[in-house]
């Protein structure tokens, strides 16, 4: 099963390195609830709602993209220009991709409503994270990035 995840927004996180114990208080939209770790875990598939000019020109040629949350923590991401149906194929390819990059990823919910994503152990992008159900029970996660929000 192929989930559903909304980014709200696409602004760039600047993210430092001090500082880290400080949580942000993070909103879920008022017909979400906050998403919790349990409700990340699975395969997504990700398209940008709001978009600024630089994802609206990247959105020509990479429309969507497919990301994977592990329950350890781990995560893997790409970018297709189209919708892809077969499940194993997304997960086949997320398996190259993660092989060849040279780049770790792990997104963990540290506070309900609060997804960090970290690249290398450094933060990477933070996010208020709403799970939001849907007319055909297919979970909807919605992702509003945090920008100019510094650790």
């Amino acid at each position: 099963m192929i989930r559903t995840l909304l980014l709200a927004s696409s602004v760039a996180l600047a993210l430092g390195a001090s500082a880290r114990a400080q949580i942000p208080q993070t909103e879920p939209l008022a017909e979400g609830r906050p998403c919790t770790s349990s409700d990340l875990v699975g395969l997504w598939e990700s398209r940008v709602v709001t978009p600024n000019s630089t994802t609206k020109a990247l959105s020509k040629w990479i429309s969507l993209d497919y990301m994977r949350f592990s329950p350890d923590g781990k995560m893997m991401y790409y970018g297709a220009g189209k919708p892809e149906a077969d499940i194993q194929k997304i997960q086949k390819n997320l398996d190259q991709y993660d092989a060849v990059d040279g780049v770790n990823y792990d997104g963990r919910v540290f506070t309900p409503g609060f997804l960090l994503i970290t690249r290398d152990g450094q933060p990477f992008q933070g996010f208020t994270c709403t799970m939001v159900d849907a007319a055909q029970g297919e979970p909807t996660m919605i992702l509003s990035q945090l920008g100019g929000w510094r650790l």
